[in-house]
């Protein structure tokens, strides 16, 4: 298979706005590669039959108005090039290492051999595949934390827009009950799947194709949820039918500029905000659905 990489050259000012200008556009992760002290390519990869090099021009026009709401997009260039499936393993693997992420997790890549530096370190093992996401953007991040933060034991879960599962994984390796995680993409419901079975959870986090929580049921102690805010939005409505009592719902992926709105539209479907987290552009949330006493 053909694959295209897209490359903009940019900076840290502007590197989160043009994280998030690539995920509009159908990017589900990103690898950064500094070039000299001035320049940053922040690259993602699309399959052949995703028709991204019509976009490019489209993504040349945002990158550069980034100058227009006062961040400098320093050379602010968009380059596009052909790989095949090994070109882009090793371009992928050169840049994808083990990382530690949380106070006790730590995400690595299938290939390395990682180590555990202390008891209770916990390692999760991730073959993200093209462009389903390391774990180490700061939406990811931002989730990973807040899920460390909050899950109890034996607490269900679901987690809508799974991507590669790292969130379900996470909350399993933390203590959690009963997981079901979902996305609308095959692709990442193939990925997620496999990176399931790689922790061992095969068995205990069920994964299944669905848009959003259409058509679902089931209610859980948690909700994850890390999407741009034109499918969180209309999740947080849906998402009242699907959560206990009480419940949680973890939300990131939310650009500063989205935040005010997102919040709002919580507070107008029985959430109660506990935390807002920062990391660079992105917010995260904890909320929990209005209690009876409240």
């Amino acid at each position: 298979m053909e694959w295209t990489e897209i490359s903009v050259l940019t900076n840290d000012e502007s590197q989160d706005a043009v994280i998030n200008i690539l995920m509009e556009f159908g990017s589900l992760g990103v690898e950064l590669d500094t070039i000299d002290k001035d320049t940053l390519s922040i690259n993602s990869y699309f399959p052949e039959d995703f028709d991204i090099k019509s976009k490019v021009p489209a993504i040349q026009s945002r990158v550069s108005q980034l100058a227009e709401f006062g961040l400098n997009p320093g050379k602010a260039e968009v380059i596009t090039k052909n790989l095949n499936d090994d070109k882009w393993n090793s371009e992928w693997e050169k840049y994808y290492h083990a990382k530690r992420i949380t106070k006790f997790l730590t995400i690595s890549p299938v290939w390395e051999n990682y180590i555990k530096e202390f008891d209770g370190e916990l390692v999760i093992k991730l073959d993200p595949k093209k462009a389903f996401g390391t774990g180490v953007h700061p939406t990811t991040v931002l989730c990973l934390q807040a899920i460390e933060s909050v899950i109890r034991e034996n607490e269900s879960v679901l987690d809508v827009g799974t991507g590669s599962g790292v969130l379900s994984i996470a909350a399993k390796l933390l203590g959690a009950g009963e997981i079901s995680a979902y996305d609308y993409d095959d692709d990442a419901v193939d990925s997620a799947k496999k990176n399931v079975a790689l922790n061992g959870f095969e068995n205990d986090i069920f994964v299944d194709k669905n848009s959003l929580l259409d058509g679902i049921s089931k209610k859980a102690d948690i909700i994850l949820a890390n999407m741009l805010p034109e499918a969180v939005l209309p999740l947080i409505p849906q998402s009242i039918n699907n959560i206990n009592e009480g419940g949680k719902i973890i939300i990131s992926g939310i650009i500063k500029d989205k935040l005010a709105v997102t919040i709002e539209t919580l507070e107008n479907n029985q959430y109660v905000v506990d935390q807002v987290s920062t990391l660079g552009d992105w917010r995260g949330i904890i909320a929990h659905l209005r209690r009876d006493d409240e």
